[in-house]
């Protein structure tokens, strides 16, 4: 095994890793109020949640760089499948890291909330708290572009089990919809995105498993 080989295959490792820090980073914490909820209630939850949501904190940004070096080792198998043109793959890579950025941003701003809510008060972490959920529901874009151009991919060129890219792409639609959390604070999707999260965080699993189990020849070409 080549070391750019072994690399690639410790970047879709990573993508274990990536999946296992975002988890328990999100359920750490308990369950995250509704953007519907009170002010006191969303309060309470920052306040009797403080420390925990810092370590979550801490696991989101370790699981940022685990996503960083998947994205990279992702892109490369994609591309050398795709073959010259490889817009897909940019594709990918692109929603990819755009998604990265929207969900870094917002978990920054409830770290910031965690860390100082004693100056905030309830008003305060609310009002950062919905500033939040709207950056996540964008991200969702990013995610629903970066899963269905994967997802793509895997149909066209049967890299992984082909029945993944079929999923995935009902994934994607998920995202889609969960996307409209930008403009409507509703329950039922605030709750949609939660789903969608845990089915792609389990779908990336699958995937990098899939991609550690059947490694491509490098000099694999368009399919």
């Amino acid at each position: 095994m080549s070391d750019d080989s072994a690399w690639e295959r410790y970047g879709i490792a990573a993508g274990i890793l990536f999946v296992v820090l975002v988890v328990i980073a999100a359920l750490i914490g308990g369950a995250p109020p509704k953007p519907t909820d009170s002010t006191a209630k969303i309060g309470s939850y920052f306040h009797d949640n403080q420390d925990a949501l810092k370590v979550g904190g801490y696991l989101n940004g370790l699981a940022a760089v685990a996503f960083l070096l998947f994205l990279g080792s992702l892109w490369a198998r994609l591309r050398r499948v795709e073959g010259v043109a490889s817009r897909l793959s940019v594709v990918a890579l692109s929603g990819g890291i755009a998604a990265l950025g929207l969900a870094v941003i917002a978990d920054a701003i409830n770290s910031y909330v965690a860390l100082y809510i004693g100056d905030l008060g309830p008003g305060g972490a609310k009002a950062f708290y919905l500033l939040a959920v709207i950056i996540v529901s964008f991200a969702a874009f990013g995610l629903a572009v970066f899963v269905s151009a994967t997802s793509v991919m895997i149909l066209r060129h049967s890299f992984v089990e082909r029945w993944l890219g079929w999923i995935g792409l009902a994934i994607a639609g998920l995202w889609f919809i969960a996307g409209i959390g930008v403009a409507d604070n509703n329950t039922p999707i605030h709750t949609l995105g939660f789903i969608a999260f845990l089915l792609w965080a389990g779908w990336l699993l699958v995937l990098a498993v899939l991609m550690l189990t059947r490694e491509l020849p490098a000099d694999a070409t368009q399919a």
